[in-house]
């Protein structure tokens, strides 16, 4: 069983900037049942890795009943790409329910707790964010987009139903993917092979409080071609 009601599995890469703030906010949510934060870095350097280690430290000065919320942080010896950071965050997560969110603050964190709640009020699997308005690049709004219209080809989901890396999984769904051992995980595909209980809620999309995304337009291109 479950030890927690609620994960929140963050993929890092480059984070040193912005990944206090959202782990900050992430602590001061009251969750009945309990929550965590796991942390994954994809090896991105020192500084990332400097920073979590400062929260883990300081999460632990503060270890009580209802003095903290656990930090668990998960070091990739190089980078292996988000699909593979959130595939181990799902291994290490302690939650009924997982979600997954972006280091850069652009997924605001209560609006994951609105993932979460929605799942649990609908008794689904899977529930996706999608976004009214994004504060991406054109270029990253376009590779969605594409990703979008040939996964309504290519999986078996409901023609125009929008997957994006902001979702939240039951422990059940994360426990039935994590096995995959390929170099090149589709999270979103694998997803889709265990379970069709899905929906979706709109959410905030916010812009990056500090720094640039590390997506160019040569790894999105990579991405998509894995």
């Amino acid at each position: 069983m479950p030890d927690l009601a609620l994960s929140f599995v963050i993929p890092l890469y480059h984070s040193a900037e912005t990944i206090a703030g959202v782990v900050r906010e992430i602590e001061g949510f009251t969750i009945e049942g309990g929550h965590e934060i796991v942390l994954v870095h994809d090896g991105s350097g020192e500084a990332t890795s400097a920073v979590c280690r400062e929260l883990v430290r300081q999460a632990g000065l503060r270890q009580g009943p209802g003095r903290t919320v656990p930090i668990t942080l998960i070091e990739h010896a190089r980078n292996f790409g988000e699909h593979n950071a959130v595939l181990t965050g799902y291994r290490h997560a302690r939650g009924a329910f997982v979600v997954n969110l972006d280091d850069d603050g652009q997924n605001p964190p209560a609006e994951a707790v609105k993932l979460w709640q929605h799942a649990r009020r609908e008794g689904l699997d899977v529930v996706y964010g999608h976004y009214g308005q994004k504060e991406h690049s054109a270029f990253r709004n376009f590779g969605s987009w594409l990703t979008n219209r040939m996964t309504d080809w290519v999986l078996d989901k409901p023609p125009g139903f929008y997957l994006s890396s902001f979702r939240c999984v039951s422990a059940f769904v994360a426990h039935q993917v994590i096995p995959y051992a390929g170099p090149y995980p589709y999270i979103d595909g694998l997803l889709l092979q265990v379970t069709q209980r899905i929906g979706s809620i709109e959410v905030r999309h916010e812009a990056r409080r500090a720094g640039a995304s590390t997506y160019t337009l040569s790894r999105l291109l990579r991405l998509w071609l894995s």
